[in-house]
């Protein structure tokens, strides 16, 4: 019997193709995804997201279906349990799916252990993604309509700014690192950024 391969589907929110330099826009630096694609990795230069709101594009492209086929035209509409759902099929086939991150494509109340072996939920405390309020002035010239926030707390002796999507990233890692020895995996990080409104930290 083949080998099945793992899989990690990567999927930051409203991550535009266009903004990153293996897709020739020379203005970015993205040399990590860069190097994945250069790898094992695979970029998918000619896809189009089918709605330019996330739950419609997510139930899109999990069941292979046009958002309309089911009614999937808004935030509030979810997959229903009889759809097809790519973690699901993953699940069924064998393999060890870890679900970190954002979750709009199914009704929590119905649980997820139909689509995912792991739920992942961050142990420790994260901090909030954004601001509780925008930097004061922000309204002023030109910052009116940016989605620039504000200024995100300053980590302690350089650690990062542990938001819920590093704590994402670090329980995907994790996996990685402590792969099932019986069972290929399946990771779907769905992360929030770079969804606006946007904070940084220094520098």
């Amino acid at each position: 019997m083949v080998a099945r391969p793992n899989l990690v589907l990567f999927n930051p929110d409203e991550w535009r193709g266009d903004v990153m330099e293996h897709l020739g826009n020379r203005g970015t630096v993205t040399l990590n995804i860069d190097d994945l694609v250069a790898g094992d990795g695979v970029s998918f230069a000619r896809a189009f997201a089918q709605n330019p709101v996330s739950t419609p594009s997510r139930c899109s492209f999990m069941t292979g279906w046009y958002f309309h086929v089911r009614g999937h035209r808004t935030m509030h509409y979810m997959l229903q349990p009889d759809e097809p759902m790519l973690l699901r099929i993953l699940k069924e086939h064998g393999y060890f799916v870890w679900w970190g991150g954002k979750n709009d494509l199914v009704p929590a109340e119905g649980g997820f252990t139909d689509y995912c072996d792991v739920r992942y939920v961050p142990k420790e405390p994260v901090e909030p993604f954004w601001q509780p309020e925008p930097e004061e002035g922000w309204r002023e010239g030109n910052r009116y309509y940016s989605f620039l926030r504000g200024r995100i707390g300053q980590a302690d002796k350089g650690e990062r700014y542990h938001d819920p999507d590093w704590a994402a990233v670090e329980g995907a890692s994790d996996l990685i690192r402590h792969t099932p020895a019986d069972r290929p995996f399946a990771i779907f990080l769905a992360l929030v950024y770079p969804h606006p409104p946007y904070a940084v930290e220094e520098p």
